[in-house]
């Protein structure tokens, strides 16, 4: 059902959408269902089913994204995303603790125990696009450190690398080409658009640390920058 507006449950193609989404969505003790709700009362949301996703807009543009197992894309600060604070959150942490029996290793000593706290684990972009498939041949793993000064921004670019992040201090907004945003806040992972052009830009308080990882390959470059872009 995709380019279509959903607006009411009794107009929804579920054959497109993943069926753990519809299950989360329209059950009455579903985890969205109150979020569905409020998209009906809403007069200036719409959404569209795209890959298996609820994509939702206010006035044209995306503020949301909902899938059935991966977490929730917040694009832009709304009402309708404020509405996740009542979703009971799923525990990623894991915790071991010291093994006993022959030939068993403990991380410390006593009964001191590891955090193990998966960031995300997806097959899309923060946009809600599906990244490409590896590319064959020999990896270049890559690391790279950014700064960004208060103030700046970076210039418009894209990657044809798949690559993900840390953002360790600061806010981060990073703007696509044709204006979708998104803002990433000191402490939470991203994974960046491939092919799609875009820049980073630093609105916040301090100077953003940035920390990425690129799945590239030699002779490959990070970035392609897009100069004729103002």
């Amino acid at each position: 059902m995709q380019n279509e507006t959903l607006k009411e449950m009794e107009s929804i193609d579920t054959t497109n959408m993943c069926s753990h989404l519809q299950r989360k969505l329209f059950d009455e003790n579903g985890e969205y269902h109150h979020i569905w709700l409020a998209l009906q009362d809403d007069p200036e949301l719409t959404a569209v089913v795209r890959s298996r996703q609820l994509h939702i807009y206010r006035n044209d543009k995306k503020v949301l994204v909902l899938a059935g197992k991966s977490a929730p894309k917040i694009l832009r600060e709304d009402s309708i995303c404020e509405l996740l604070a009542e979703v009971k959150q799923v525990e990623t942490t894991e915790r071991f603790r010291k093994p006993s029996g022959e030939g068993a290793c403990s991380l410390s000593r006593g009964e001191k125990t590891s955090d193990v706290i998966e960031l995300f684990r997806t097959s899309q972009s923060w946009d809600g696009v599906e990244l490409p498939d590896y590319p064959q041949g020999r990896p270049e793993l890559v690391a790279v450190k950014y700064v960004i000064p208060q103030g700046s921004k970076l210039g418009w670019h894209h990657h044809d690398a798949m690559n993900h992040g840390v953002l360790v201090q600061g806010e981060l907004t990073i703007v696509a080409v044709e204006g979708t945003e998104k803002v990433v806040h000191e402490g939470e992972a991203i994974v960046e658009m491939v092919s799609t052009v875009h820049h980073g830009e630093n609105r916040g308080e301090k100077p953003v640390i940035l920390y990425m990882f690129y799945l590239s390959q030699k002779g490959l470059p990070l970035s392609v920058p897009h100069p004729e872009i103002k």
